[in-house]
């Protein structure tokens, strides 16, 4: 079976931070663009609940509704055109004529804005800026490398 790729930009602040959102406690916080992209960073702790999950689980919902109505359009596309193949053999003997009509798009969301007013923190432990609420700063944050608190 042939694998696909599709190409989403999410969106950055103007710090070049990247929203995520925890799968365990839905907590939201900002990576750096260089520190997401870290090879030997395989795994994060959220900066919220501490809890360790694969990078690829921390993507907010938003962007994986973009990556979905890609995909639908994408998958939409393949079958209109698998189908148009067979109707044109159906019609050549002349006794059944078919007919498709081009399915529509899904419409692809716009790209958003991070709602939350975000502070930049610095964790000594790793060296790195991470952004996170007010709030979840006044508590105690998690290092998303490391996984040290940050009191």
């Amino acid at each position: 079976m042939d694998s696909l790729s599709f190409s989403l930009s999410i969106p950055l602040d103007k710090d070049g931070f990247l929203e995520m959102e925890c799968d365990y406690c839905k907590g939201r916080f900002m990576l750096s663009k260089k520190t997401f992209d870290d090879d030997n960073n395989l795994d994060f702790f959220c900066p919220i609940c501490g809890l360790p999950n694969k990078m690829d689980t921390f993507y907010c919902p938003e962007v994986l509704e973009i990556a979905r109505q890609v995909a639908t359009n994408y998958a939409m596309d393949e079958i209109y055109k698998q189908f148009s193949k067979t109707f044109k053999g159906f019609n050549k003997n002349g006794l059944v004529k078919m007919s498709m009509k081009k399915p529509k798009h899904v419409s692809v969301s716009e790209l958003y804005t991070p709602i939350n007013e975000y502070k930049m923190l610095h964790l000594d432990c790793c060296d790195i800026n991470i952004k996170a609420t007010s709030f979840d700063d006044s508590i105690g944050v998690y290092c998303p490398i490391c996984g040290g608190t940050r009191l």
